[in-house]
C-alpha cells in the first residue's frame, strides 16, 4: 500500500486536473459564468441564487472551480464592491467571459490564514504604489493574468485590519516571480514573491483601508458551501457506485453507515442554500457563513477518507470513478480553502458566546 500511495501522490498537480478554460468560456458566452453581475459587465442581472446555481453544477460535474472562485466571487466581487468604473470595464466584461483570470494572493508564509499578520507592504511611490512581500499557497496562478495582493498600507497605523489595501498586480511584471510548490493536490499551487512591485495610482481597489471589509464581503458566496456540499454529493454516488461495482455494497453495517453520511450530505446541503438565500436576501451574517463553510467542508473531507478507507489504493487505477483518484489529494485542502475550519469555529464560538444566532432574522 505504502508504494501505492508514493506513486498517487508523486502524480503531477494539473497533469490529471487541468484548467477547464472551454468550459468557462462556453458558460461566459451564456453570462451564466456571471451571472448575477450587471449586464455591462458580462452577467445576466441575476441573483446570487444564479451563482450558486453555477457552483453547485461544477462541483457535481467534476469541473474544477478554483479559477472561477478566484475570478468570480473573490476578485470580481471585490471589484464590483469597491473598484472604480474604469477597474471594472477593463477587467470585469473578460473575467465574464472567462478570458481573464484571477489569483488571489493573501496568504503568507508565516501568516497562513491569519491574515492580520501580513507582512507584505504598499508604500507610496511617485503617483503610484511600491509593493514587497510574499504570498504562497495561490491555486491556479500559471493560468492567472492578474492578482488581487492584500498589503498593509504604509502610513495608516500599525493595525492591519485597518490599513489593509488591495491591489490588482500583473503578474507578468518583472519584479513578480511566481514558483510552484510541490503538494498532494491535484491542483497546482505557487508562491508569488513582489521584489519592490511599482504600480500605478489606479492598482488600488477602493480606499487604502478598506481591504479588510473587502475581503471579508468577498468570501461571501465561497463561504455558502454550495461547491463543498457538491463535491461531497458526487464523491458520495461514486463511491456507492464503486462499492456496488465490487460487490461490496450489501454488508448490513456498511449500508447503514452509507445511508447515515447519505442524509447527512441532504443535510448540509440544506444549510448550504440557506446561507445562499440569506447572501441573496444582504443578511448573510459572518457566524452563519462560517458555519456552512465548516460543514460543508470538513463532510466532503470526510467523505474523501471514507473513500479511501474503503475502496483501499486500487481506487486510484479505477478510471470509472474518476473522482475518487483525486478525491484523497483534494480533501486536505477544503478544510484550509476560504478560512481554515479553526477561524470557522472560532467565528461561530465568538458569536454564540456573544449572545448571537447565526440564523437570526434582521429585525
Amino acid at each position: 500500500m505504502r508504494a501505492e500511495l508514493e506513486r498517487v501522490w508523486a502524480t503531477p498537480p494539473d497533469a490529471d486536473c487541468p484548467h477547464p478554460e472551454r468550459v468557462y468560456r462556453e458558460l461566459g458566452e451564456r453570462g451564466w459564468l456571471a451571472p448575477h453581475w450587471p449586464r455591462r459587465y458580462g452577467g445576466l442581472a441575476a441573483s446570487a441564487y444564479a451563482t450558486a446555481v453555477t457552483a453547485e453544477e461544477l462541483a457535481l460535474h467534476g469541473v474544477p472551480d478554483s479559477v472561477r472562485v478566484n475570478t468570480i466571487d473573490n476578485a470580481g466581487a471585490t471589484l464590483l464592491a469597491a473598484g472604480s468604473e474604469e477597474q471594472r470595464q477593463r477587467f470585469c466584461p473578460g473575467m465574464a467571459a472567462g478570458e481573464i483570470v484571477f489569483s488571489v494572493l493573501y496568504t503568507e508564509p508565516h501568516a497562513g490564514s491569519d491574515l492580520g499578520s501580513m507582512a507584505t507592504t504598499a508604500e507610496p511611490a511617485g503617483d503610484g504604489w511600491r509593493l514587497a512581500g510574499t504570498k504562497t499557497w495561490n491555486a491556479r496562478t500559471a493560468q492567472a493574468h492578474f492578482g488581487v495582493c492584500a498589503a498593509r498600507v504604509r502610513g495608516h497605523g500599525d493595525n492591519a485590519y485597518a490599513a489593509t489595501g488591495l491591489f490588482v498586480v500583473p503578474l507578468d511584471h518583472p519584479g513578480v516571480r511566481v514558483e510552484p510548490i510541490a503538494t498532494v493536490n491535484p491542483e497546482r499551487f505557487f508562491t508569488v514573491r513582489l521584489d519592490d512591485v511599482v504600480l500605478p495610482a489606479d492598482a488600488l481597489v477602493g480606499a487604502p483601508g478598506q481591504g479588510w471589509s473587502l475581503l471579508s464581503e468577498a468570501l461571501g458566496m465561497e463561504r455558502t458551501g454550495v461547491c463543498f456540499a457538491g463535491r461531497a454529493r458526487r464523491w458520495f454516488d461514486q463511491l456507492v457506485a464503486a462499492l456496488h461495482a465490487r460487490g461490496q455494497l450489501e454488508e448490513a453495517e456498511r449500508v447503514h453507515r452509507l445511508g447515515a453520511l447519505d442524509a447527512e450530505i441532504r443535510s448540509c446541503r440544506l444549510l448550504a442554500w440557506r446561507a445562499v438565500q440569506g447572501l441573496a436576501e444582504g443578511r448573510l451574517n459572518g457566524a452563519a457563513a462560517a458555519a456552512a463553510k465548516w460543514w460543508t467542508s470538513e463532510l466532503a473531507q470526510r467523505v474523501a477518507w471514507l473513500a479511501f478507507d474503503l475502496l483501499g489504493p486500487a481506487v486510484h487505477s479505477d478510471r470509472h470513478f474518476p473522482d475518487l483518484v483525486l478525491a484523497a489529494r483534494e480533501a486536505p485542502g477544503l478544510t484550509l480553502a476560504a478560512g481554515t475550519s479553526e477561524i470557522q469555529l472560532t467565528t461561530l464560538a465568538t458569536d454564540l458566546l456573544d449572545g448571537g444566532d447565526p440564523w437570526e432574522e434582521p429585525t
